[in-house]
């Protein structure tokens, strides 16, 4: 905004003011101005909306609920061509809805065309569900982006967003009545790696072995040994629990009463977690905690930290006693297997568990494609009142 004359108008912290004074005059030179910008897109932090977080009311979380405005106000100043904004299912439902009804508001307060929807990633070809919420948005006399046509059968239940009137909107069709392809199951996705044990460390492996599916040719690429088949490891008790999950689909915590003795020390400790007994009833009877992939079936939903006791415990191999490595899970995102990830191993499941699924993001970027190429369309101003009308949104 310094470029542009406009520093007065930003609102900066300590932290970026000193991170902005080190750029090089060449790089200050390359940034954009209002008018340059053709696309923004992104997905502002989403815990505090999603239901996995357990501490929504948290400093932390409140602050990543603001940060929606924050990036909104990347349009209002730079005014692209288009814009994208994703973030979790419960975005739409939040706070009653205030917040997305401000987004969308916000948004054609500006003079943008806006469209909104929910998506199911497993419609896209990943094998896990994984709903979405997006907004398309884009400038006046510009064609608004449309969604993109499910693809496989994904079991799962019209995505609904609610409007006034006992009216409701779905971005996309269910695939209840078929689609051109089947779901992508986790024998498709993962079948045809290699095994390896529980702390597997190794950077790069050979493969040993063919695909076993189109998912699986497709995943490789031209790529010639196999990255980040690594797995997190688990202490000696967790183990202990993981070998007795029977190899069955959809086995979990159903371990016997018994106590074990551990390697170190004299004390034995129970086999079952001590949670379990006393809050089942309340929390499902913690269905998918330390629970085996079925191999006919789908993996859930991707979260950051894989882990046996964690809110998705569903993270064991269908196999092989260990949790999934961070290549199976890039997999179940759609990654390819050339993609390669920074850090530790934390923090690459992190960057996993935090994207949108690749399948899903060409998708879009398809029908943002088909909108550049298409004509531009001639809206008047009624046609933009109109347009604003027609998003008045009730309760959610």
């Amino acid at each position: 905004m310094d470029k542009c004359g406009d520093v007065d108008d930003c609102v900066s912290t300590p932290e970026a003011s000193a991170g902005a004074a080190k750029l090089s005059d060449e790089k200050v030179k390359n940034l954009p101005v209002p008018g340059e910008v053709e696309f923004i897109n992104g997905g502002p932090p989403c815990q505090g909306f999603s239901w996995m977080n357990r501490f929504k009311q948290s400093p932390w979380s409140k602050v990543q609920c603001e940060m929606i405005p924050a990036f909104l106000s990347f349009a209002e100043y730079f005014r692209p061509r288009f814009f994208l904004l994703e973030n979790v299912r419960n975005f739409v439902s939040f706070n009653k809805g205030r917040t997305f009804r401000l987004t969308l508001a916000s948004l054609l307060e500006m003079g943008y065309q806006v469209r909104f929807g929910i998506l199911e990633a497993g419609a896209y070809g990943v094998a896990q569900p994984r709903k979405r919420a997006f907004i398309w948005a884009a400038a006046h006399g510009e064609t608004l982006p449309d969604w993109p046509e499910p693809m496989h059968v994904f079991a799962s239940p019209e995505l609904k967003i609610n409007l006034s009137g006992g009216k409701y909107y779905a971005a996309a069709r269910s695939t209840a009545g078929g689609a051109p392809f089947r779901s992508i199951t986790v024998r498709d996705t993962i079948g045809d790696l290699p095994p390896v044990e529980n702390g597997a460390s190794n950077p790069t492996i050979k493969y040993g072995g063919e695909p076993i599916s189109w998912f699986q040719k497709k995943i490789r690429g031209d790529t010639l040994s196999l990255s980040d088949h690594i797995s997190k490891k688990m202490n000696e008790l967790n183990l202990i629990r993981c070998k007795h999950i029977p190899k069955r689909p959809g086995c979990d915590h159903d371990l016997p009463d018994e106590k074990v003795k551990l390697s170190r020390g004299r004390k034995t400790v129970d086999l079952i977690p001590r949670c379990l007994p006393n809050t089942a009833k309340t929390n499902n009877q913690w269905k998918g905690l330390c629970g085996r992939l079925d191999w006919e079936g789908n993996f859930p939903t991707s979260v950051t930290d894989p882990q046996p006791m964690g809110r998705v415990g569903m993270c064991f191999h269908p196999d092989q006693d260990r949790i999934i490595t961070v290549r199976e899970c890039a997999r179940s995102q759609g990654f390819p297997d050339g993609y390669r990830f920074a850090g530790n191993i934390r923090s690459k499941h992190r960057q996993i568990g935090n994207a949108v699924p690749p399948p899903l993001a060409y998708a879009l970027g398809r029908k943002l494609k088909q909108a550049i190429d298409a004509k531009p369309l001639k809206l008047t101003d009624e046609d933009m009142v109109q347009v604003g009308l027609n998003l008045s949104l009730g309760p959610i």
